[in-house]
């Protein structure tokens, strides 16, 4: 006679403050198993751990549908930017495949259809309560150094790939090579430096890191290598050579204005 499996949902909280993280479902030797992705593993590490099974059901749908609901309802997935670990929304499972991609396809389709559209952009971003939000959701991520840790980890292998960095490389010189994007970059970056807040907020920023002799460090060695390779001093000659030329050119310009005034 077949024994009935019972399905669990556990919430973990950090050890030192109460605070839950993680939200997830399984057997009970998933239950017994800690170990999860590196996220959960440096919360883990920091702040201790604390497990807590909180439903318990012998239908495996209700135990999906209770991950999906408390991850929602205690914002542990890793993009509501409330330091939590799930890397999902949620209902991942044997028998949960389904309803969990079907959950994430109607969230992903929504959120496409509203970006696409240039008015829904534009509703959204004049709306001062949404800029408000993203502005705190992206601070409170940013402020996470478990996030800082998965997003430097992410990053790191993504640059380890050969193919990748080639294919950076040839974006980067497409873009460099395009004097339109090179323009619009440029009057870009002019009006942000022209808002005294952000000049404020930027010039405190880097103080910040640079009192960190860790970051010194990591920044003198990163400049010293890219100033080994011939390939990168060639590309700042020549980016040098071009600005003065445009220095000329606009000097010349300014000449040309002055003399056309003086003989009027």
């Amino acid at each position: 006679m077949e024994i009935e499996k019972k399905f669990f949902v556990y919430v973990d909280y950090r050890k030192d403050d109460g605070k839950p993280f993680y939200v997830g479902k399984g057997i009970t030797k998933r239950i017994k198993d800690l170990e999860r992705n590196l996220l959960h593993t440096n919360i883990k590490k920091k702040h201790g751990i604390i497990r807590e099974v909180v439903f318990e059901t012998y239908n495996e749908q209700e135990s999906l549908d209770k991950e999906i609901q408390l991850i929602q309802e205690l914002e542990t997935y890793v993009h509501h930017g409330n330091g939590g670990a799930n890397l999902t929304v949620g209902g991942e499972g044997s028998s949960g495949y389904k309803h969990a991609d079907v959950h994430k396809e109607k969230m992903s389709e929504s959120h496409k259809k509203r970006c696409e559209d240039p008015e829904e952009r534009k509703k959204l971003w004049e709306n001062p309560e949404h800029r408000e939000k993203m502005s705190e959701n992206s601070k409170k991520m940013w402020e996470d150094p478990e996030y800082q840790s998965k997003i430097s980890e992410s990053r790191k292998k993504m640059w380890e790939d050969p193919e990748f960095k080639e294919k950076m490389r040839e974006t980067q010189k497409k873009f460099k090579e395009d004097p339109e994007y090179q323009e619009k970059i440029s009057e870009t970056m002019k009006k942000v430096w022209e808002d005294p807040e952000y000049r404020e907020k930027m010039s405190e920023s880097s103080k910040k890191m640079w009192e960190d002799p860790e970051y010194r460090f990591k920044v003198i060695e990163s400049r010293k290598k890219r100033w080994d390779d011939p390939e990168f001093r060639a590309m700042m000659k020549e980016k040098q050579r071009l600005g003065w030329e445009k220095k000329k050119l606009k000097k010349l310009q300014q000449e040309v204005q002055l003399a056309k005034i003086a003989e009027n």
